[in-house]
């Protein structure tokens, strides 16, 4: 029963059964911290014993492994050695040019197949190669050879050193100034213009002395009138005999080729023929 007192708390037992005494008043209000120095000092250890920092960048194990360099575009060698050789082989070729004109020159001047060069037919010395004009006796004709003064066709022969030291020598032998028919004879050849008709014209090439030369491509053959000119190269005519058939001539080769030409109706008394090399000036022809 009840007192009116207020109740009090049952001690606590002890393991046993016994009670565990009340702690002391004192007991109470000291701190929780016990005065054990060996308890002080531990943890004042385990205060300083905290784990050291560790800087991840000094430690290699701790970085992540390295990436792979990138890979360079690969290369070839090739096209730079082909350019190498490239540049070699024009620079050999140059050079062998160079000492094959040189030499050539040398030759001409000094030691090539002998013609006397006088002044030039047509005035054309800075510009040119002085040809000359000789008749069937081989004699050479100092007056004649011009455009207002031109040889005489079948008569007179044209001549011009070359560069390697030789001389071609050519002569028109014939004419044929009606050959639109000759020419239709062939298929394959084109008409003449309507305001032209065609002009056949047998040549005789030859070359004498060192070196040697191709007449489709050292010599130029037209014919001029009023109002007309025609050149060989210009049109693509076939005969019996073309000039690119001759092929390449040395000391001692004769040919003949037959040329296609157009002249200008009505006017075969105005025409002369125009003869030249590749460097040499230009030497005219015409009928009696």
């Amino acid at each position: 029963m009840s007192d009116g007192s207020s109740p009090q708390p049952l001690p606590a037992l002890a393991p046993g059964g016994a009670a565990d005494p009340a702690p002391a008043p004192w007991a109470l209000l000291a701190p929780a911290q016990r005065d054990d120095p060996q308890a002080g000092t531990a943890h004042a250890d385990t205060a300083q014993a905290e784990p050291a920092q560790v800087d991840p960048w000094s430690d290699p194990s701790l970085l992540p492994p390295p990436s792979a360099p990138p890979e360079r575009a690969r290369s070839s060698a090739l096209p730079i050695v082909a350019i190498v050789l490239s540049s070699l082989a024009l620079a050999v070729s140059g050079l062998v040019l160079v000492l094959v004109l040189v030499l050539g020159g040398l030759f001409y001047f000094y030691g090539g197949a002998p013609y006397e060069l006088s002044d030039p037919v047509g005035g054309y010395s800075s510009m040119y190669t002085p040809g000359r004009v000789t008749d069937a006796s081989g004699a050479v004709v100092t007056d004649v050879g011009t455009y207002d003064r031109p040889a005489t066709l079948g008569e007179h022969t044209l001549s011009w050193p070359t560069v390697s030291g030789g001389v071609v020598e050519v002569t028109v032998t014939g004419v044929d100034w009606d050959a639109d028919a000759a020419v239709a004879a062939d298929p394959a050849n084109p008409p003449p213009d309507p305001s032209a008709g065609y002009v056949l014209a047998t040549v005789d090439v030859a070359y004498t002395g060192p070196g040697g030369m191709v007449p489709t491509e050292d010599l130029y053959l037209c014919l001029e009138s009023m109002s007309w000119a025609s050149c060989h190269m210009d049109l693509d005519v076939a005969t019996a005999a073309p000039l690119r058939d001759i092929g390449a001539l040395t000391d001692g080769d004769r040919a003949t080729a037959i040329v296609a030409l157009e002249l200008a109706e009505g006017e075969r008394g105005s025409a002369l023929f125009s003869i030249e090399t590749i460097d040499g000036e230009p030497l005219y022809l015409a009928e009696r």
